[in-house]
Formats: C-alpha cells, sequence, structure tokens
C-alpha cells in the first residue's frame, strides 16, 4: 500500500496488474481494495487486480465479485503459467 501512496503522490501511474493476496497480516485483500478505491490514478480504469489466494472458500469469491475492481482470482501456488495466462487475456 505504502508504495501506491507514493506513486499516487508523485503523480505516477498505477502497475497494469496487482496481484492481492486475501489473506495479508496488517490488511486482507477487501480492505486493501477498499483502499485502492478511494486513490486516484490516471490509468486506474486499466489496472487490473487478481486476488491470490488459498481459500476455496465460496464467501471469499462471491465477496470478490462485489468489487469490480476485481477481475478474477488465482489459486496459489502462483505459477509462471497462471501469470502468463492473465498477461495473455488483458495485456
Amino acid at each position: 500500500m505504502d508504495n501506491l501512496l507514493k506513486m499516487q503522490q508523485d503523480n505516477s501511474d498505477c502497475p497494469s496488474l496487482i496481484l492481492l493476496d486475501i489473506n495479508m497480516p496488517v490488511m486482507d485483500g477487501f480492505e486493501f481494495v477498499e483502499h485502492y478505491k478511494k486513490m486516484d490514478f490516471l490509468n486506474k480504469n486499466e489496472v487490473k487486480i487478481y486476488l491470490v489466494t488459498t481459500s476455496e472458500n465460496a464467501k471469499d469469491l462471491e465477496r470478490a465479485k462485489d468489487y469490480p475492481e476485481i477481475s478474477g482470482y488465482i489459486n496459489k501456488p502462483l505459477t509462471e503459467e497462471k501469470v502468463q495466462r492473465i498477461i495473455d487475456k488483458h495485456f
């Protein structure tokens, strides 16, 4: 989050792809998205956010659908092939 805040202050573009773990120690992925929604970047509509998770909890996956900012989710382990599929789909 700190890096994104610095980018916003510098009027930099946001990264095109954010891989976001649902279960982070300081804030969870959904809290991150709530903060992200309030941020302003020139390229914000082009950014793809993917949740990375070990959770197969239907509640988490349903909750993700409530956030148009979230483009999808990836189950761990994260592999080069999984990332390549996202890149091929969106970039």
